[in-house]
């Protein structure tokens, strides 16, 4: 049946359509903002003050707020009563709890992907993989630490858990947080460096791929646990660099056991480790 509107209302119809999927002020300043504390541009702990974040991206207070909001939900931002908002912290004892939940989470979720993957999330899964093998080979820096949060998302998808989905995308979040710190103490060569850290990431990756498209519950765990003692072990020897090694001192040995032995030591190694 031919249509009988005219020129002028498929052009208002045309208008229409490319407004509703334009990005409200909102969503333009939560992706900003998101990018930028995930790389670091706005370091942990900084002030994020209004005034400026509204002339900066040229919205009112209302989508700024909503913005902020959003990040506070997904522990990005922290929303302080009467002195606005700042940048989460992001301090060593995250880092440990976050590697400890990883080791708990993870197999879970890759066992379930085992389980319950359907040809959709295969098929997203390895794209993924392909971008994420891509930016290794490429030694891109910013496309390697992307296209591993994406390729874990896809993994977390074929679990088919709304709940372990939720907390895990968190926990990505977290893990790029992370990561970018690390990249930042690497040596000059960044790209390289980086690349051949993750070299070793996507070799478990592409195994745990075959496991999970095979249905092999028992080897999706073991590689996720692998997965997770390599990356600790790549975390702890980058932050682990430091020319402060290389700095001696004449530090009388009766003041490091007076450090070793104090009140505040002991508690912190007790909070560490109940038992």
């Amino acid at each position: 049946m031919k249509s009988t509107r005219g020129p002028r209302a498929h052009r208002s119809a045309r208008r229409l359509a490319s407004e509703a999927r334009r990005p409200t002020g909102a969503q333009r300043v939560y992706a900003a903002l998101r990018h930028a504390i995930i790389v670091l541009d706005i370091e942990p702990g900084a002030a994020l003050e209004e005034e400026r974040l509204c002339a900066q991206y040229r919205v009112s207070r209302t989508p700024l707020r909503e913005a902020l909001i959003r990040l506070a939900s997904e522990g990005l931002v922290e929303l302080e009563p009467n002195r606005g908002a700042k940048v989460a912290a992001l301090q060593l004892v995250d880092v440990v709890d976050h590697y400890e939940a990883m080791d708990v989470l993870q197999p879970v979720i890759w066992h379930f992907a085992a389980v319950r993957r359907t040809d959709a999330d295969l098929e997203s899964i390895n794209k993924c993989l392909e971008t994420f093998r891509t930016a290794v080979a490429r030694e891109d820096m910013e496309a390697i630490v992307q296209s591993n949060y994406e390729i874990h998302g896809a993994i977390t998808m074929a679990c088919h858990n709304r709940c372990l989905e939720r907390a895990h995308r968190q926990m990505l979040v977290d893990k790029l947080r992370v990561a970018q710190h690390a990249v930042r103490s690497l040596a000059r060569d960044r790209n390289h460096d980086l690349a051949t850290r993750f070299a070793g990431t996507l070799q478990i990756l592409e195994r745990a791929a075959a496991a999970i498209a095979g249905g092999d519950t028992a080897g999706a765990e073991r590689l996720a646990r692998e997965h997770n003692v390599h990356v600790r072990k790549q975390i702890v020897e980058t932050l682990s660099r430091s020319l402060g090694a290389k700095v001696k001192f004449s530090t009388p040995q009766r003041n490091l056991a007076v450090v070793e032995n104090s009140p505040d030591a002991e508690r912190f190694l007790r909070t560490r480790n109940p038992n």
